[in-house]
């Protein structure tokens, strides 16, 4: 039993180690370089497609009598 448990130990610690090592590796390089990001170019001059008019009082919807107590459950 305690071999075991000394083995399970070694191992644990073993793995932590390693985990240790790659952290203060990661850690010791140098940081990457900023990203480059890309920006669509947008101009509001140029007008393409059609203009879409909203209502701005919403519609109500009518359910049938069924179809509301479908919903309900």
């Amino acid at each position: 039993m305690r071999i075991a448990l000394a083995a399970l130990c070694i191992g644990a610690v073993t793995f932590l180690l390693r985990v240790l090592v790659a952290l203060v590796r990661e850690w010791m390089q140098a940081p990457p370089h900023t990203a480059k990001f890309y920006f669509a170019r947008f101009s509001p001059l140029k007008q393409r497609g059609e203009l879409i008019v909203m209502n701005p009082e919403p519609q109500r919807r009518g359910f049938a009598t069924r179809d509301g107590e479908r919903m309900a459950l």
